[in-house]
């Protein structure tokens, strides 16, 4: 429920400085707006995911979920804020203190799921993914507080100084890759074939894909370490995306159900823009198109396109419960569709695809004179995008509620 409030805050930026975010990836504003959707909406659905599917797929809750997950958030609300707000103004002090909460949130998070990998016994390639992602987000973690040392300044990193920008691509790949690109993979595997009643993917692919990501990232990570090139353990890692995208998309198109969703959609534009942007990559493509591919087309689709899954099945299930638990057969409670209709989340993907459009548009033109009109377009159809889907969450969130009084 809060995660859509930094999209908000990161379309209000693009909106008020279209031209700084054009103008370099370096700006401000785009630092800021990136982490706004990386850590602010994209990690905030992430983490509460993860309290959810460990009990289901894993069979391993985590302990004391309910206390451990309101600290890690309150923590990863805070320091975002902080951290952003840092990069925002140049302020020094937000960035310490930004760092420094984000560095609590994610030791605290990362015990508390640890825990709970560590006991997990069921869906072994899932399993897996989960604990490669929750490296992967330790790295990212290391990787930022490293930056942000340079940034301040400090004399213990002084060598890195010289090859910055190398430093933060690979802190970019291991948040995009080895983060999120891996706990997505291991998700997949499960809420795919579930969701969307699809043959399973093939075992050849859960053993290797997510093993191939953290190899190439590690790869990367050593090379980057000795001075040489990144080029081929970042070409590993994407090739690992690159075909976990193309399977994802054949076992979608094998469904067994034709019906054509919201989520669906977002699942589709995705994969799509997953496999565009590992392309460009390849191709020497500039860093703004693939950019937005990674946080728009697929940072905000697929937390986008899986609430509108997730949210009624947790309110249909959870009420459902509540009724057989205390023989409530008086009340009648709405079918799963009733808590987000499916012609409001189609209309709300409309405008998430206006807004990814308008931002590709002028990342790959930003010599137009129009060009920072596009920007600020998009920041606007993604501003109305992530209100709508908002707006249909309190629905879902206040119709729950509502008959959770009635079966009290």
């Amino acid at each position: 429920m809060a995660a859509p409030l930094f999209a908000l805050l990161a379309a209000l930026i693009l909106v008020l400085e279209g031209d700084q975010i054009l103008a370099t990836r370096w700006s401000p504003a785009t630092l800021a707006t990136i982490h706004l959707l990386a850590l602010g909406f994209l990690t905030q659905i992430m983490c509460g995911a993860l309290f959810q599917m460990l009990p289901v797929l894993a069979g391993s809750p985590v302990a004391r979920a309910l206390l451990v997950g309101r600290a890690t958030q309150i923590l990863l609300t805070l320091g975002t804020l902080f951290l952003c707000f840092g990069l925002y103004w140049g302020h020094q002090g937000l960035l310490v203190l930004g760092g420094l909460t984000l560095a609590v949130c994610v030791l605290l998070f990362g015990w508390a799921i640890g825990a709970a990998l560590r006991r997990a016994r069921g869906a072994q390639y899932t399993v897996m993914a989960m604990r490669f992602a929750l490296i992967g987000l330790f790295v990212t973690l290391a990787l930022g507080l490293f930056l942000i040392a340079g940034l301040l300044g400090a004399e213990s990193v002084r060598f890195a100084r010289s090859d910055f920008a190398r430093w933060v691509d690979l802190h970019l790949a291991w948040g995009l890759l080895g983060w999120v690109g891996v706990l997505v993979m291991g998700v997949a595997y499960q809420v795919v074939p579930m969701f969307h009643v699809t043959p399973g993917y093939p075992r050849w692919l859960m053993r290797s894909a997510v093993p191939a990501v953290v190899a190439g990232l590690l790869i990367a990570t050593l090379a980057m370490g000795l001075g040489m090139g990144v080029w081929a353990g970042f070409g590993l890692a994407l090739t690992g995306v690159l075909v976990f995208a193309l399977v994802t998309l054949d076992r979608q198109h094998r469904r067994e159900r034709p019906r054509v969703d919201a989520t669906l959609l977002y699942w589709w534009t995705a994969m799509t823009s997953a496999m565009l942007a590992a392309l460009l990559w390849a191709w020497g493509g500039r860093a703004e198109p693939i950019g937005v591919l990674a946080f728009v087309g697929v940072g905000i689709a697929l937390p986008s396109g899986m609430l509108f899954k997730i949210m009624p099945f947790l309110s249909w299930f959870h009420l459902q419960y509540r009724q057989l638990s205390g023989r409530r057969f008086d009340v009648r409670i709405p079918h799963m569709h009733a808590f987000i209709p499916e012609r409001s989340a189609l209309i709300q993907f409309g405008l998430y695809l206006v807004s990814l459009v308008l931002l590709l548009l002028a990342a790959i033109w930003p010599e137009l004179a129009f060009s920072v009109w596009l920007v600020r377009l998009g920041g606007l159809a993604t501003a109305g995008a992530i209100g709508f889907l908002w707006w249909l969450q309190l629905r879902c969130s206040a119709q729950y509620r509502s008959f959770s009084r009635r079966l009290a």
